[in-house]
């Protein structure tokens, strides 16, 4: 799901402007752990955990990380950053909605232009729990929420000067969005997705592990977070705290800051972690990552409300985000990036 190639070093700007970028592939592994999180808690449900919920606060913070080190370390030149969140995201965005509205007709999650239009706009976190729900396009509450942290980190980069005023904002931001979930949950009473889809909540995701980023980057991480274990012993941690049992709220509250930090500290692994990570089968799970996101909402759908076999409606899921990653994301992205 997360849309930023990992493709960046924590570099100084200098650096950052004349070499090429190393390509880390212990991150495309982490988005491969993302999307296996969500493939596994959709047509394999574990019992205690939403898995699927998991992996998506794993792209989350993944993305927070990409984001500081392009907009706040490397001084992307915005439009072009724009330019290339655009050919990323929108022609397989774009090529799924209409596909699914075309194919899904006459099925029980059959979805209109308006329910289409709010996924092309990127507003249907908001149109999908005011408004009227489109079974086949929950999933892109999130896709909305990363595109709504993009133009807000944007704006910052621009706005805010002094990489310690910018961490400050980010951090009281991220304060405010998770106080916001919980008063939504726990005091106003809204459920999971009227608290939790909205971007004003889980942007905290994205901010905090933005300014660990930073912090990390301007050498102010303290020493016990740089150990080569951090990484793991986080993220573990914050799997436990996803469990059933820990209420929603504190999901968010201490579950999201260790997944944070596990994705930053992941520059100073050991090999038994980075390794893994690096290994093709996740490195591809990664690359395909977006398209199987994009593609395993319907027929989740038909496993999760059907009783439709899992097993054939993944090996779909996997047939229609090949062909998606392909013939669509990877030539277009190419193109639209070598001719815009």
């Amino acid at each position: 799901m997360s849309e930023i190639s990992a493709t960046h070093m924590v570099l100084p700007r200098s650096a950052a402007e004349s070499a090429h970028r190393a390509r880390l592939g212990y991150l495309d592994g982490w988005r491969g752990l993302s999307i296996a999180l969500v493939l596994i808690g959709h047509f394999f449900p574990v019992p205690g955990i939403n898995l699927g919920v998991l992996g998506v606060e794993f792209f989350f913070v993944l993305s927070g990380r990409l984001m500081g080190e392009i907009l706040f370390i490397e001084r992307f030149p915005l439009k072009k950053f724009f330019k290339r969140r655009f050919s990323r995201i929108y022609p397989a965005l774009l090529v799924f909605v209409i596909a699914a509205m075309i194919g899904l007709s006459g099925t029980f999650i059959a979805f209109k232009w308006k329910a289409a239009l709010t996924a092309l706009t990127f507003t249907y976190n908001y149109a999908g729990i005011l408004i009227n729900r489109a079974g086949a396009l929950d999933h892109i509450w999130s896709l909305c929420v990363e595109e709504h942290a993009y133009i807000i980190l944007a704006l910052i980069s621009v706005l805010v000067t002094g990489r310690a005023n910018v961490v400050r904002l980010l951090l009281a931001l991220s304060l405010l969005a998770m106080a916001n979930g919980a008063i939504s949950y726990w005091v106003l009473g809204m459920d999971y997705e009227h608290s939790y889809w909205r971007t004003d909540v889980h942007i905290a995701s994205i901010l905090l592990s933005a300014s660990i980023c930073l912090l990390k980057a301007d050498g102010h991480l303290p020493a016990f977070l740089r150990s080569q274990h951090v990484a793991l012993l986080a993220a573990v941690a914050g799997v436990l705290l996803f469990l059933n049992p820990v209420p929603t709220p504190l999901h968010y509250i201490l579950a999201v800051p260790l997944l944070a930090l596990a994705v930053n500290a992941l520059d100073f692994a050991g090999g038994y972690l980075t390794g893994l990570l690096s290994s093709r089968p996740m490195v591809m799970l990664g690359l395909w990552s977006y398209s199987l996101y994009l593609w395993q909402q319907p027929f989740y759908k038909f496993v999760d409300e059907r009783g439709s076999a899992a097993i054939p409606m993944l090996a779909a899921v996997f047939a229609c985000a090949l062909c998606s990653y392909y013939i669509v994301e990877k030539p277009a992205r190419a193109w639209l990036n070598r001719n815009w």
